[in-house]
């Protein structure tokens, strides 16, 4: 394992990837999965949703913008099953965010990221989870 660092019980931390594009989800999925991180990917909102309800996730990588539910809408309602998870959000529109986005409750990353840029804010999240 690389600088996925495992959990308090050993397991990899795992990381749920949520965007409709899929280019740029599968790029985040490789590049989580080279550097030891344990990745599930969903399409849309209702998919992660479900993936949440099943099983440990212990962070979530929601786009803002999807079809049917949007990032801000994932979130709220992944805090409601997970009140602890963290949130990591991406946009390609962070200028037209409402008060520059201070209002959510997460981290927020313009696309395109680089690489240790997702890394850093990842291994940040996982390391001071929200209280």
């Amino acid at each position: 394992m690389r600088d996925g660092r495992p959990t308090q019980d050993g397991r990899a931390h795992t990381i749920l990837v949520v965007g409709d594009d899929r280019k740029v989800r599968d790029r985040v999925v490789a590049l989580l999965a080279d550097e030891g991180y344990s990745v599930l990917a969903a399409t849309d909102g209702f998919e992660a949703l479900g993936i949440i309800a099943e099983g440990a996730v212990d962070l979530l990588f929601t786009d803002v913008r999807m079809s049917g539910m949007d990032g801000y809408e994932l979130a709220r309602r992944a805090k409601q099953l997970r009140p602890q998870l963290p949130v990591i959000y991406t946009t390609g529109y962070a200028h037209r965010l409402p008060g520059g986005g201070e209002a959510l409750c997460g981290t927020i990353l313009n696309k395109p990221q680089y690489r240790e840029e997702l890394l850093s804010e990842f291994a940040r999240a996982l390391t001071d989870p929200p209280s």
